[in-house]
């Protein structure tokens, strides 16, 4: 096979339901993101060797990486050499951070090399020896004693301080991803967190400045971003996901996690009163107990009931960090759990904020089946991994925009 990934980029997202790789070939030209983007390959299979978010046999997720990254490499006629990865999981915490420090006794120009050492001071913030900061995100700066700026290269002042978001992780998680990968052979550029992939893609300017949140309904856990005058304020991972309303299901119904599975995806409902009172569906028994009907209102409430408890949980972070009011956009919901039926519906009645679907956006020749919520993540993951590449490379391509150089600016 051609080596030729200098010339592509590719995306890993190591889920615990779905392993996906999506590659893409670099155009050339002016512009940003999605239209600098042609779809290339992609690669997915069922996920093995994770629990609850969390890598349990690294043979098997290393033994997934391979299979999805063939497929990939088989479609693009390219061999992955290089990726950046997603990472989640409920050892991901966000917290907010303020530092400052002084540039010169007399007002000047700031430069990026200002931001660079602001930054740097930014992350010398104490953490226990098994973590390890993954983003540093501005929320925004002080210039002197002015605040709400959001980029200040090229302003006056003599003090520079910012207030940040910081998104750490657990190091063994993290260091337990880059093996898994390293051993299919595929060298991880970064790590990314997944939530926040997603959202700096399925959101607008607008909608970051109104306040939004996004939240990524996974199946080990639910990953949850959240937003306010344009920057990010909130970031956290919620320890229920889609194998939970699985499990209930199969508990509920007495079928096997298998038949569980497929009865929530294709009859699946969170809105048990909308359910029919008289409609029965076909529930298969456990080993060689007969098939049985059961009222289809009886799937909904316990889907519903599961629904709820993630949702107020979600509710219940918005409170503590005080965004429970601050949504003016509303919510967007991404992730396979977002297509089970009336989740936005619901999430509308427990959360009181409009809710919608997060669709990827459209890299050139992108497959439609890959326009649905549950591959924002790993398009998100592409379109990080592109600017990242261009920071990396100012000779073939120009600037990245001065959001996503903040954004990466600790990862380059």
């Amino acid at each position: 096979m051609a080596n030729k990934q200098q010339d592509h980029v590719a995306a890993l997202d190591l889920g615990s339901a779905k392993t996906r790789v999506l590659i893409s070939e670099l155009l050339g030209g002016n512009g940003d993101g999605a239209s600098r983007l042609r779809f290339a390959g992609f690669g997915e299979v069922e996920s093995r060797g994770w629990r609850k978010g969390s890598i349990t046999d690294l043979g098997e997720v290393t033994a997934c990486v391979k299979e999805a990254s063939e497929q990939a490499e088989k479609m693009a006629g390219v061999a992955v050499e290089s990726a950046v990865a997603g990472i989640g999981g409920p050892h991901i915490q966000g917290v907010s951070a303020s530092c400052g420090l002084t540039v010169s006794l007399r007002p000047r120009e700031l430069t990026r090399e200002d931001i660079r050492r602001l930054m740097d001071t930014a992350k010398d913030v104490p953490l226990s020896r098994d973590r390890e900061i993954l983003h540093l995100v501005p929320e925004e700066f002080v210039l002197d004693s002015h605040h709400g700026i959001q980029d200040p290269i090229g302003m006056q002042a003599s003090y520079l301080a910012v207030k940040a978001h910081i998104i750490t992780g657990s190091m063994m998680a993290a260091a337990n991803i880059v093996t898994a990968v390293n051993r299919a052979g595929i060298l991880v550029e970064t790590t990314v967190f997944e939530a926040l992939a997603a959202a700096e893609e399925v959101l607008s300017n607008e909608e970051r400045e109104l306040g939004a949140l996004v939240i990524v309904l996974g199946g080990g856990t639910t990953e949850i971003a959240a937003y306010q005058h344009g920057s990010l304020r909130l970031a956290s991972v919620i320890p229920v996901g889609g194998d939970h309303f699985t499990n209930d299901v199969g508990v509920g119904l007495h079928t096997s996690v298998t038949d569980a599975e497929i009865l929530k995806q294709t009859m699946g409902s969170v809105l048990s009163k909308q359910s029919s009172h008289v409609s029965s569906i076909e529930v298969p028994g456990l080993s060689d107990q007969q098939s049985r009907f059961v009222p289809h209102r009886a799937l909904s409430e316990i889907l519903e009931s599961r629904a709820e408890e993630l949702l107020c949980l979600i509710r219940d972070e918005l409170r503590r960090s005080g965004l429970d009011r601050g949504l003016g956009a509303g919510a967007v919901l991404c992730g396979g759990g977002a297509r089970l039926g009336g989740i936005c519906d619901l999430t509308e009645q427990v959360l009181g904020t409009p809710a919608r679907l997060g669709l990827p956006p459209k890299i050139i020749d992108m497959p439609e089946e890959l326009d649905s919520p549950e591959y924002a993540t790993v398009v998100g993951l592409l379109l990080y991994a592109y600017r990242l590449w261009r920071m990396r490379n100012p000779a073939r391509s120009r600037s990245t925009g001065s959001r996503w150089k903040m954004l990466l600016a600790g990862r380059a």
